[in-house]
């Protein structure tokens, strides 16, 4: 079907991009819990991780190379001086009068909390701590007094139930009535990383039966997560989810994430190590939050708490390594306070990343891989690649500064990934089949010509192509040479001498021949056919046709003293050539094919080595009119040849033209013009 190579090149790269398409896309469409990184999961773990890097986000001395550019960055760490943090770290930990002791603490400590930042002016308090369980120390009616000073958010979790129903684990009966307002805080993790959550849960009414056959109606519920349920109360604006794409915080837009999560910009903690505590403590901040810790909060020396929480939202959550809420994030493994405290962060001071439309990136994903699998036929396979690998890192960095610079999600991993594979499928595609064209241009050619034009040959994007191996017309010049007496010389030798002595003669005659870019077309007993120039002709084709015979005649001499000397035989040889044209292409079977010319003229070349005398180079008039103003030659009496009506003029070659004060001019195997002294 496809005859055109090219046409046919196309067609399977074609087909191979649209397979790295399909990998592409079944990566990006793969449930965000399976295959963690090499899904959604994975393109916003990198694509948050490049810009981090780019942006030298990871070390206050880092060079922002996009700035560097010219690229004006969005500051994802500008502190927000309404969000306050107490973190129950590892110095609150240690025993009193430093710290408050193990954990859990007794309610108590945390009414008495609430009552110092009441007295302090915080406006909204929120927990990130779970109080789930009654207490059996009368903690609760203790803790309820302080709560009714400063009615705090608690949290609670939601999970699925028996009957596939996504219900609300209450918080600790004891403490409902006395909160302000409650968040669920768990959240999917998929794949073990934190992408973000859904600011709101809505569930339907439920109309079933219990496992005992008796009806259930669960009525609808809407849940707020603790982050939402903040935000809420402290800004006094709604925040409602209109779809899965998108939610509402007042008359504010905020982009989702496609399945109804809102996206965590993540962040970068900045750790050192504290000399003063135990071995293994530490000292941690979060750029876009000040924090204080719990045993500072609850002492409230030096009535530090006034100027820290005066008016502001604080949260209060668990961040010492030994309580293990941890959760991993892009940048790294935070406590998950601090998670909740970035989202808070990012509704406050309105930093939301904005996924471009889903159909944008199917639409990438499926079309780019075609673009790059097209322009690798189109170029040669290590242009092309390096031309397709440009292009990789080119739209990989247009997705890393759209983030860096407006929080645009374009998918990056699964685009630039479906692109780099159909470069790669169709650049191994190409490898494969030229490889094997090369194969057998080298096998065609290589006893035949020169390494040099070898080479040159397989330079080219198709060999196949150039060569048009099915026939071409072109104008050449056909070599012949013939040994005189061979026959009866022959008869003195034996056959290991014959052949010992005419691989000698061709190896010489041949390296000549191939010195001056002549093709060694074939081998006729003790006969060479050669082609000036096969198979890409040159305009100077019949001048390097008469010197490489001119140079032939002087070696056979010279070989032929050295023969004299350790008494073996010597001849001399006939040469004759022929200029004019000719059809040069495949002849043959379609199980053996030979590379070579046909045509009058090359009959022509034939019959005129037969004419020459031992040492003579018989050239036709054609090939004289080329070379006449550089070679001396004898014209003789025309001869009649078979198949010829009128006599040719031919031309018996003396040598090269001299003149007093001009060097000799000689010719090498790629046409530049030298000269010898």
């Amino acid at each position: 079907m496809f005859k055109n190579r090219r046409v046919r090149t196309f067609a399977i790269a074609m087909v191979l991009s649209g397979v790295a398409s399909i990998i592409g896309l079944a990566l990006y469409l793969t449930p965000l819990q399976d295959l963690t990184y090499l899904n959604r999961v994975a393109d916003y773990v990198f694509i948050n991780d490049a810009a981090t890097f780019l942006t030298g986000a990871t070390d206050k001395q880092s060079v922002n190379y996009l700035e560097k550019v010219g690229l004006k960055t969005r500051n994802l760490q500008d502190i927000n001086d309404d969000l306050k943090i107490i973190t129950i770290d590892e110095v609150s930990l240690l025993p009193p009068p430093q710290g408050l002791g193990q954990f859990p603490f007794p309610r108590a400590v945390y009414s008495r909390l609430l009552h110092n930042l009441k007295k302090a002016g915080a406006k909204v308090v929120a927990f990130d701590v779970n109080f789930l369980e009654p207490s059996h120390d009368n903690g609760d009616k203790i803790f309820a007094e302080g709560m009714r000073a400063m009615p705090p958010i608690l949290p609670f979790n939601v999970s699925t139930t028996s009957l596939g129903i996504l219900g609300k684990v209450p918080i600790d009966p004891n403490l409902d009535p006395y909160t302000s307002a409650q968040g669920y805080t768990t959240v999917d993790n998929p794949g073990g990383i934190l992408m973000g959550q859904p600011l709101t849960i809505d569930v339907p009414e439920y109309h079933g039966q219990t496992p005992d056959g008796k009806a259930l109606v669960i009525p609808k519920q809407h849940y707020l997560s603790l982050v939402s349920a903040a935000i809420h109360l402290y800004t006094h604006k709604n925040i409602s989810t209109t779809n899965p794409r998108w939610a509402k915080f007042g008359t504010e837009p905020v982009p989702l994430d496609g399945s109804g999560r809102f996206l965590m910009v993540p962040f970068t903690e900045i750790v050192r190590q504290d000399i003063s505590q135990r071995v293994g403590s530490e000292k941690s901040s979060i750029p876009f939050a000040e924090k204080m810790t719990f045993a500072d909060a609850y002492y409230n020396r030096g009535n530090i708490l006034k100027d820290f929480a005066k008016g502001k939202l604080v949260v209060i959550g668990p961040t010492a390594q030994g309580l293990g809420d941890f959760i991993e994030t892009p940048t790294g493994r935070y406590a998950g306070v601090y998670a909740n405290l970035r989202m808070m962060d990012q509704l406050m001071a309105g930093l939301y990343i904005y996924p471009v439309p889903k159909w944008l990136d199917i639409l990438l994903i499926i079309t780019l891989p075609f673009l790059l699998g097209f322009f690798v036929t189109q170029f040669n396979a290590t242009r092309g690649i390096l031309f397709c690998l440009l292009g990789i890192v080119l739209y990989s960095l247009i997705a890393v500064a759209l983030y860096a610079t407006r929080l645009t999600w374009l998918d990056m991993t699964h685009v630039a990934g479906a692109m780099l594979l159909a470069t790669l499928f169709v650049a191994i595609y190409r490898t494969i089949t030229e490889g094997a064209d090369k194969k057998m241009i080298k096998n065609m050619f290589g006893a035949h010509v020169s390494p040099e034009v070898v080479a040159e040959m397989l330079k080219g994007d198709d060999p196949k192509h150039a060569l048009a191996l099915q026939g071409k017309r072109v104008k050449a010049t056909i070599f012949y040479s013939d040994i005189r007496g061979f026959t009866s010389m022959s008869e003195n030798m034996t056959p290991e001498e014959i052949y010992g002595q005419l691989n000698e003669y061709f190896e010489e005659m041949c390296a000549i021949i191939f010195k001056y870019g002549g093709y060694v077309d074939k081998f006729i007993g003790d006969c060479v056919m050669a082609v000036f120039s096969a198979p890409n002709q040159k305009p100077d084709d019949a001048k390097r046709a008469v010197l490489a015979a001119i140079e032939q005649q002087a070696k056979i001499v010279e070989m032929g003293a050295a023969w004299a000397k350790e008494g073996r035989q010597i001849f001399t040889v006939g040469m004759g050539c022929n200029t004019g044209e000719v059809v040069m292409g495949n002849l043959g079977s379609s199980t053996r094919l030979n590379y070579t010319v046909i045509g009058d003229n090359v009959n022509t070349a034939a019959r005129l080595y037969n004419v020459a005398k031992g040492g003579e180079t018989i050239i036709s008039e054609s090939t004289w009119e080329e070379v006449k103003d550089f070679v001396e030659v004898e014209e003789l009496e025309p001869v009649t040849v078979k198949g010829k009506v009128k006599p040719l003029r031919i031309f018996n070659v003396i040598g090269m033209k001299k003149e007093p004060g001009v060097a000799a001019v000689s010719v090498d195997v790629l046409g530049a013009e030298s000269t010898a002294t």
